[in-house]
């Protein structure tokens, strides 16, 4: 089992305690889940850069995940179920988005407890910044063939509100891709009107890589600086070379052996849901609907040892993206339009990319192994348009 150990940090009443109809109390376990996992495995051959990340003497590869669960203090009268939130930015939707909550960890109407669901959430996105409440994953980096760091080049788009002379290399303050020489010649600015309007080459001597202090123009790896600005609605992208290739994939397997780890793990495991767990569900909003769309392209619905994790799966308001989260310099925060979330394929079925020529579907991998979950994919006119 890759879970190595469940670290948990903090053990509490649930909403001060209060009953939640005939299921009774909740209390909330908030800790760090350990794993190692191996890169060899067949299960895991889809993860990028997996094989590259360093090993123990076991050959397996360690991360760490933010976690929290919140169970029934009686298990006998909860529904034995998980209820998966996919975290969004680091962030809980489960409670704004099913019980009415005005807070993300507010009962709310309660409508999750008083179904007695287990409600786990655990970090997967490597890039989250270190602010309480937020839930992120540890990973390490990939190696070169040398050993070495890896470089190569990214896109790192934005489309500013306001008129703005400074903007971090990330999506909304999430760690950035720092510019491997803030000097390159080679990097390239260009803006557009719009998103799918023609790019237009920005000079080289009008932006640099660095940000203001004090007024004062100072290099830095980590922002680009434009005197005139970037203007409000305009689409940005800057093309450069990084250096630092984090495993962002394994943030697809530390919820899936999570989520395994609560269903078959022992009690002598450390884990506190032991015996308890039937069923497991997954639920994810926008980026987190987009998360669990590349889970199932990936086929990860099952753990390492070919048993059943999540059985049903809830992608809402996801549209036809999946997201930048199993590549090389992924940026998994990064919007559908301005990044690579929107490669083919796009629905569930089998189709060719008439541009490609490429054949593929959504649940092509699951299909050919036959262990396609049910499937709940919920979309508003928002998302069709």
């Amino acid at each position: 089992m890759a879970v190595t150990s469940l670290e948990i940090q903090k053990r509490s009443p649930y909403a001060q305690g209060i009953a939640f109809g005939e299921v009774g109390p909740y209390q909330l376990l908030e800790g760090t889940v350990h794993l190692a996992v191996d890169p060899t495995h067949p299960s895991n051959a889809v993860i990028t850069d997996l094989k590259r990340a360093p090993r123990d003497t076991n050959g397996l590869v360690h991360c760490s995940a933010d976690f929290c669960i919140l169970q029934p203090v009686s298990s006998q009268r909860g529904s034995h179920r998980i209820f998966f939130d996919v975290v969004n930015r680091g962030n809980p939707t489960a409670m704004t988005n099913l019980n009415s909550a005005s807070g993300r960890m507010e009962p709310g109407n309660g409508f999750l407890m008083t179904q007695g669901y287990t409600v786990v959430w655990c970090g997967w996105q490597y890039d989250v910044p270190s602010t309480a409440g937020l839930m992120s994953v540890k990973v390490p980096e990939a190696l070169s063939d040398q050993g070495g760091t890896i470089s190569g080049k990214i896109a790192v788009a934005f489309q500013p509100h306001a008129t703005i002379q400074v903007n971090m290399l990330s999506d909304r303050l999430h760690q950035p891709h720092p510019v491997k020489d803030i000097n390159d010649p080679e990097a390239v600015l260009m803006v557009r009107e719009h998103q799918d309007g023609p790019p237009q080459v920005i000079s080289r001597s009008q932006w640099s890589f660095a940000r203001l202090e004090g007024g004062r123009v100072v290099p830095d790896a980590s922002h680009i600086y434009m005197e005139s600005g970037f203007q409000p609605g305009k689409v940005y992208e800057v093309i450069y070379t990084t250096t630092g290739a984090a495993v962002v994939g394994l943030g697809l397997l530390a919820p899936r052996d999570m989520v395994s780890f609560l269903r078959y793990g022992a009690a002598r495991q450390g884990n506190p849901c032991a015996g308890d767990i039937q069923y497991a569900y997954a639920f994810g909003r926008s980026q987190s609907g987009g998360f669990l769309r590349q889970f199932l392209y990936q086929g990860l619905t099952e753990d390492e040892e070919d048993r059943t994790v999540f059985d049903g799966v809830i992608p809402l308001v996801a549209g036809s993206g999946r997201g930048e989260m199993n590549q090389r310099f992924g940026q998994p925060s990064a919007g559908p339009k301005l990044g690579t979330a929107r490669l083919f394929p796009f629905h569930d079925t089998v189709s060719t990319d008439t541009d490609t020529g490429r054949t593929d579907g959504l649940l092509a991998r699951l299909s050919a192994q036959g262990k396609v979950p049910k499937i709940f994919l919920i979309n508003s006119s928002a998302e069709y348009w």
